[in-house]
């Protein structure tokens, strides 16, 4: 294969852009956890199952919000699917993580509208707004910045997110952080 044509294959990865967009809404999701923690607790913990500054149920959420809402940006509709949907992914995640470690990460079971303490109203208007945002406005911009990267700094970074995310995860399989009150 030629190298032009070579390069022009490595443009079109499929992956890239929705990996990329993934450690970008974990990154962001931590980022938002972390401050909420530290202006409601005045404590600066390190938040969720990961040990790294990424929270994987905000990175899922967004690109499912992206990948299947994006066509709704103008639908009333979004903002109650959005919440809708990340409501799912935050129980199913919920679900998964007390299965497999016998703890919970969060408990939302003093709050308004609760479901088994996993999810609640709040964080349904929360997901929503974010979701609202996030298809509308900074999901088309953050695509077309990660797409206006050059080829090749795009591909490093993406493989080093991935091999950053893939050594993470191993790590925390077998000695997971057990979020709140666990110092950064």
């Amino acid at each position: 294969m030629p190298a032009n044509s070579a390069a022009a294959a490595r443009r079109d990865d499929p992956l890239e852009l929705p990996l990329l967009l993934f450690f970008t809404l974990s990154a962001a999701g931590w980022v938002w956890e972390v401050l909420f923690t530290v202006l409601s607790t005045g404590q600066l913990v390190n938040r969720g199952f990961f040990h790294g500054p990424w929270l994987p149920v905000y990175g899922v959420g967004g690109l499912l919000m992206l990948l299947l809402l994006g066509r709704r940006q103008q639908s009333w509709l979004l903002f109650p699917l959005c919440a809708l949907l990340g409501c799912g992914v935050e129980y199913a995640v919920s679900v998964l993580l007390e299965a497999l470690f016998h703890a919970r990460w969060w408990d939302y079971s003093g709050w308004a509208g609760n479901l088994d303490g996993r999810v609640c109203l709040a964080s349904a208007a929360a997901f929503g707004a974010a979701g609202w945002l996030l298809v509308r406005r900074a999901g088309p911009r953050l695509c077309g910045t990660l797409s206006a990267m050059p080829v090749r700094p795009r591909a490093v970074l993406c493989r080093t997110l991935c091999i950053l995310f893939a050594l993470d995860a191993a790590v925390s399989m077998t000695v997971p952080n057990m979020g709140g009150g666990v110092p950064l």
